[in-house]
């Protein structure tokens, strides 16, 4: 059978070359898709400032969610200072390092209270001398910090800062700033520092400066001579006691120094698992589609081979070999470029700022042989179901078939459709009405895959209704347009292959516009109408200290002033009888007087109560956790705290500032530099205080203090415009590879589909058809297959756009920019037309004798 289905394949190469390019790009995407997953697993980066450790203590950064994806804590997980004495009685240590960490910036003493910035390309922290082991750092030049007002630099930072030796330097945390003597420089281990940068105090004064004396950024063990470090880390873990807290080891210790690995590490692996499933599903769709068309176009052959006694089961093994040796051959073939795109996608996430710019990643082979597999094995199962009907049916219905389309669809197909029709809309629109928040909206963008599937079952009836509704145009065009109505009415499966693709990559293009679009429109108007102050203080550091509150109530004419602090918290709650710990953007306010700052559009309850163990939520976030006023949230923060926090208040603008509230102490105390991002600031007239006392006191403090600028609130950026942009960001590239592998089916398909007509086009120039007459016959075809493509594309894409709506804004109307939808439309038809005009000229080239008698 292998022999035979090697024969057809050399001598069918059209429809094979189709389905075989389907296959490499399916496969490409998918061992993308798994190798970003495995990286998520396994990649990591090298530590650096604990490189010379055999073991390094730390928090466990991760929250044990059972049955489901473990979410990284926002935060740095401290440890308490105890430990290090239980750590110190384990056998094997030889010493115990406390390091106590902070981040800072730095500034040139200019002689000005202000000082200048230096100019970093990485971020600076400040350690205690005694963690100067754990590199190892050894002097360079100089001595230790022999007092509170003395420090040494890396001598890389000393090299970007112009500094050397005996010089001052200005370091300050948040907005606090304190003159060092540089006492000496190191080097540091391995020939630089690529990550940070780091400055050395006292152990006395680094722990001051951390703000929590009582606990560790990480304890570092060295071990004795002959020391296994895994054995020492698994002794560690099991003497510790009190608190949860993990031994790293290797390249792992990686982990623990920087935070920003781990957490993309679960960003890749949420990520792909949730973007690998719809692009499984997407590649199954369009190979299912093109392989369907590829054995369509081959009903006479099969039909023969019916009336010459060929079995059902012959002819699904003939077909299952063809599709099997396309599958196999192009899946192994596309899984080496999926690497290759895996690289790409991860350039350009690191770009947007989601991964850092040195992740690795992991070039395991097991993505590229789950991809062939899944390829191997979806297209496998489109190819049993295309040839399905072909191989039941009796040899001379199946010749008569292989002239003349059958009419009628199956009244099981018709169920079908109408029921994933019917399925699609519920999940879309109905069910964020019943179920509003994230799984809604989840729920809303995986309906499009419903629609698609429901909309390609019935896609022949649409064909014909959109012919009989552009027969009176077409007749105007007596000749071609006679035959592009009957082709189309009589062929309409055929057309409909060529409008599936088409269609699905219209309403996917549309469908993430539109979602985004949407958010985004609204977080900019809810952070513009929800700032009500007079300014807006903020800084270019690290961030502000938390005692410039005071000093700015103290500027003459200031009324009130609002600390904002920023973070992120997970809440636990149950979805779907699994419990789910999902992340939300957390901001810390004082509600003293809060709106005369900020206008949160509270719907329940009152934020004058967001005191103690309280809390207050979006409606987003409420709405996903089935919570409301008077319940109780299960809240870990961001350092991994857990807290039951009674929900007081209930607001909505969540997008534009964040879904959780909480206390202005109890967030900013469990982040890592315990800084406010913001002040909001409103004069005691409400309009900036008399004669401009306000804004020339704001900038006479601004004058002397590191960092600060004064804004007004238009130019104040709220909570969650960044990371909005990033995910916006993220969401797009992803959704861009997928509409790419779209669009590269779309143009495979209606190439094939046109070149598989090349006898058609013979025959009619030798009854006397003009090549003018045939061209314009297919271009008014074409236009069947585009305006059906087009108005299912956008009928399918709207639900899902306006359940997205609903579940994110709580209105059911989306945003839609016409300009950007109409370049959409514009573009998808010129795509179709070039993709059926070009092979029409190129099959009509030849003589039409040669069409009619050609293998193909």
């Amino acid at each position: 059978m292998f022999d035979i289905a090697w024969s057809t394949i050399k001598n069918r190469k059209g429809g094979f070359v189709a389905a075989f390019i389907a296959v490499v790009c399916g496969s490409a995407v998918i061992t993308a898709c798994g190798v970003l997953f495995v990286s998520g697993l396994l990649s990591g980066v090298a530590p650096e400032r604990y490189a010379g450790a055999t073991v390094m203590v730390g928090g466990r950064q991760t929250k044990d969610v059972k049955e489901n994806f473990d979410p990284y804590y926002a935060e740095r997980v401290t440890v308490p200072a105890s430990v290090a004495e239980q750590i110190s009685r384990v056998d094997g240590v030889e010493k115990v390092v406390r390091d106590h960490s902070v981040e800072m910036t730095l500034q040139k003493d200019d002689g000005s209270a202000r000082g200048e910035p230096v100019p970093l390309e990485h971020p600076l922290y400040g350690h205690g001398w005694s963690s100067a082991a754990l590199g190892p750092f050894e002097l360079a030049e100089g001595a230790e910090p022999g007092g509170a007002g003395e420090t040494v630099l890396d001598a890389g930072l000393a090299r970007a800062a112009g500094v050397k030796v005996g010089d001052t330097v200005r370091l300050s945390v948040g907005t606090t700033p304190q003159d060092y003597k540089v006492a000496g420089l190191v080097d540091a281990p391995g020939g630089g520092l690529d990550r940070q940068s780091a400055a050395f105090f006292t152990d006395a004064r680094a722990a001051g400066l951390s703000q929590r004396p009582d606990r560790l950024t990480a304890i570092g063990v060295l071990g004795e001579d002959g020391t296994d470090a895994g054995e020492l880390a698994g002794r560690i873990e099991a003497a510790v006691t009190g608190t949860d807290v993990v031994a790293y080891t290797g390249d792992a210790i990686g982990d623990l120094e920087f935070l920003d690995v781990g957490q993309s590490r679960g960003f890749l692996v949420m990520l792909s698992a949730s973007f690998g499933g719809t692009a499984l599903g997407v590649v199954v769709f369009v190979v299912s589609s093109t392989l369907g068309l590829a054995i369509h176009q081959r009903r006479r052959e099969l039909a023969m081979l019916r009336a010459v006694a060929a079995t059902p089961r012959q002819v699904h093994k003939l077909i299952g070999s063809e599709v099997l040796v396309v599958a196999a051959t192009g899946a192994v073939l596309g899984a080496a470029p999926g690497f290759l795109v895996a690289g790409l996608l991860r350039d350009a996430f690191a770009d947007v700022g989601v991964l850092p710019a040195d992740f690795e990643l992991s070039f395991n082979p097991l993505p590229a042989v789950a991809a062939v597999l899944l390829s191997v094995l979806g297209a496998l199962l489109a190819g049993f179901i295309a040839a399905r009907r072909i191989a039941r049916i009796k040899p001379v219905e199946a010749l008569s078939e292989s002239q003349v389309e059958k009419g009628e669809l199956g009244r099981t197909r018709k169920a079908v459709a109408l029921g994933l029709l019917g399925l699609g809309l519920i999940t879309s629109i109905v069910l964020p009405l019943l179920i509003p928040g994230q799984l809604a909206i989840a729920g809303a963008g995986g309906s499009l895959l419903l629609l698609m599937v429901g909309s390609a079952l019935i896609s022949p009836l649409l064909v014909q209704t959109t012919t009989r509704l552009l027969t009176p145009l077409l007749m105007r065009s007596k000749v071609s347009g006679y035959l592009a109505a009957a082709n189309s009415t009589a062929n309409a499966r055929r057309l409909s292959s060529a409008v599936v693709p088409l269609a699905l990559g219209t309403a996917m293009a549309l469908m993430q516009l539109s979602m985004l679009n949407t958010v985004e429109v609204t977080a900019k108007e809810q952070a513009a109408t929800g700032v009500v102050s007079d300014y807006v203080v903020t800084s270019g550091t690290t961030g502000l200290s938390t005692d410039l509150a005071q000093k700015v109530r103290a500027v003459d004419g200031v009324g009130t002033v609002t600390p904002v602090a920023r973070s992120q918290v997970l809440i636990t709650y149950v979805e779907i009888d699994k419990p789910v710990s999902n992340p939300f953007s957390a901001q810390g306010l004082e509600p003293r007087d809060l709106d005369r700052t900020l206008d949160l559009d509270v719907r329940e309850g009152s934020l004058d109560e967001l005191r103690g163990d309280t809390v207050a939520l979006s409606r987003i976030a409420a709405d996903t956790a089935r919570l409301d006023v008077g319940d109780t949230a299960d809240v870990d923060l961001g350092d991994g705290t857990h807290k039951e926090l009674k929900v007081v208040a209930l607001y909505g603008k969540g997008l534009g500032f964040g879904d959780v509230t909480l206390p202005h102490g109890m967030l900013t105390g469990h982040t890592a530099n315990q800084q406010d991002t913001a002040l909001l600031v409103t004069g005691e007239d409400g309009g900036g205080g008399a004669g401009g006392k306000v804004e020339s006191g704001l900038a006479d403090l601004a004058d002397g203090t590191p960092g600060l600028v004064v804004q007004s609130p238009e130019e104040f950026g709220a909570v969650e415009q960044g990371e909005f942009t990033q995910q916006s960001s993220t969401s797009l590239i992803a959704n861009a590879l997928l509409i790419l592998y779209v669009l590269i089916a779309v143009v495979n398909t209606l190439v094939m589909a046109t070149t598989g007509r090349s006898r058609e086009f013979g025959m009619l120039r030798l009854i006397g058809t003009s090549k003018q007459q045939t061209r314009r016959m297919m271009f008014l075809e074409s236009w069947v297959v585009i305006l059906t493509a087009v108005v299912v594309g956008i009928a399918i894409a709207i639900p899902p756009a306006v359940g997205a709506a609903l579940g994110t804004t709580g209105q059911p109307i989306p945003y839609v920019e016409p300009l950007a939808w109409g370049g959409i439309v514009v573009f998808v038809a010129l795509l179709g037309w070039l993709s059926i005009s070009l092979p029409t000229r190129s099959a009509l080239r030849g003589r039409p004798i040669d069409a009619v008698y050609a293998t193909e």
